[in-house]
């Protein structure tokens, strides 16, 4: 059983896990449809569930009778788990299950997540549905990306580092004649009447994409020649969309293609554009790191000391650190001992611990898991109530220049 918990952690280290958990599931890779996902709003009983699985044990979905019992035994394990429970978390609730051949067991994972589940969702598939946790973990800055001329316009969406297509349209106008007289003055009279309803096309489909399925705080717009000029200068856009304007570029092409020049063009905003959380957090850590008083330390070892002592107020971690944790308990006396350790080393290292005698029997068996140094960090100050703040968008560099972990001290040290 995996729980990812959310209720003492800061929002930052909430997330972290989650996208952990989320890297895990995805992993995993099933040869049949086995692998079990629901979620569980606060509103639906733990009874009415039960209820629901129970009535799901004989899934007339899967053919294969081996499959059928594996599921079977994951319904069962999920009612179980559910039993253990007094009530659904303010929250909600996520589970998947997942067998395990190799100890003949059935694998779960729960999940409290972020942002409260709206729907009750159940799935039996080859793959865990991880799409409303992915949803939950939308990045602080969303940013759409118009790219238009006067024949195509291209809509796409930026969270995080993902950028998106999503919307493709075309102007139907005709191309610029060379007539003169009055049959010019009047096509360039329908000609201006098309692209007009065209800019109003391009808003609406702007609205559709930014605002209503997905919620933009940030717009680039970019194109060849003056189309989006004469789009931006006039009220064709939400008043909305026309505030949240990052950047106009100009590209050398329209639609999809544009969409992809735009957001290359626009690496210069893009690179100021961060989590206003991490960025005062960050601010904060080079206005102490500059005072006399000394009121920051860095590296691992010396914030593991700061924090257990009680001086850490915050400490300050990016998400690609790469460290875990080892733990050997011994078998015969329960004795542990840890390292700390950089992932890619796990395997070498447990190796050499695990020919070195139990300090206090003398035993050669051990138990060994690792963690992530993120769980080492918080149960370290837990117990002195240090807050503990992932850095996950790009002023992570800034951070990683100082070891990739640092602590804002209450008091200096001695």
């Amino acid at each position: 059983m995996s729980y990812v918990d959310q209720v003492a952690s800061t929002d930052s280290v909430k997330k972290y896990k989650m996208r952990k958990l989320i890297a895990s599931l995805s992993s995993k890779e099933a040869t049949a449809k086995d692998l079990v996902s629901v979620y569980i709003p606060r509103e639906k009983s733990i009874e009415d569930t039960d209820l629901f699985l129970k009535e799901q044990l004989d899934y007339p979905e899967i053919k294969s009778q081996a499959t059928r019992q594996e599921v079977r035994e994951e319904f069962s394990e999920i009612i179980h788990h559910l039993k253990t429970r007094n009530e659904i978390p303010d929250n909600g609730l996520a589970i998947f299950a997942a067998p395990n051949s190799g100890a003949k067991r059935v694998d779960t994972h729960e999940v409290i997540p972020p942002e409260p589940i709206t729907h009750f969702i159940f799935g039996v598939d080859d793959q865990f549905n991880l799409e409303p946790l992915r949803t939950m973990l939308r990045e602080d800055r969303v940013v759409g990306i118009i790219a238009m001329d006067a024949d195509t316009a291209g809509f796409g969406i930026l969270n995080g580092e993902r950028l998106d297509m999503v919307d493709h349209i075309t102007s139907g106008i005709s191309g610029k004649t060379d007539k003169g007289g009055w049959s010019q003055r009047r096509y360039e009279r329908e000609r201006d009447m098309e692209l007009t309803y065209y800019f109003h096309r391009v808003a609406d489909h702007a609205t559709e994409a930014f605002i209503t399925k997905e919620k933009v705080n940030g717009l680039i717009v970019g194109g060849p020649g003056f189309t989006k000029e004469d789009f931006l200068k006039e009220d064709f856009l939400r008043y909305e969309l026309k505030n949240m304007l990052l950047s106009q570029v100009d590209t050398a092409l329209s639609g999809k293609e544009g969409v992809r020049e735009a957001f290359e063009k626009s690496a210069h905003v893009l690179k100021n554009i961060h989590s206003s959380e991490d960025k005062k957090l960050m601010q904060r850590l080079e206005v102490d790191t500059a005072r006399k008083d000394g009121l920051v330390v860095s590296g691992l070892h010396k914030v593991l000391d700061a924090v257990r002592n009680g001086v850490a107020d915050t400490v300050l971690v990016a998400d690609n650190t790469g460290l875990i944790e080892i733990v050997l308990t011994c078998k015969k006396c329960d004795t542990s001992r840890t390292r700390l350790v950089h992932e890619e080393k796990e395997v070498e290292t447990t190796q050499q611990e695990l020919l070195i005698p139990c300090e206090k029997c003398n035993g050669l068996e051990f138990e060994v898991e690792d963690r992530d140094v993120i769980d080492v960090l918080e149960d370290a100050a837990s117990t002195t109530d240090a807050k503990v703040e992932v850095i996950s968008s790009q002023e992570k560099e800034r951070l990683n220049s100082v070891g990739g972990i640092a602590a804002l001290l209450r008091y200096k040290i001695a």
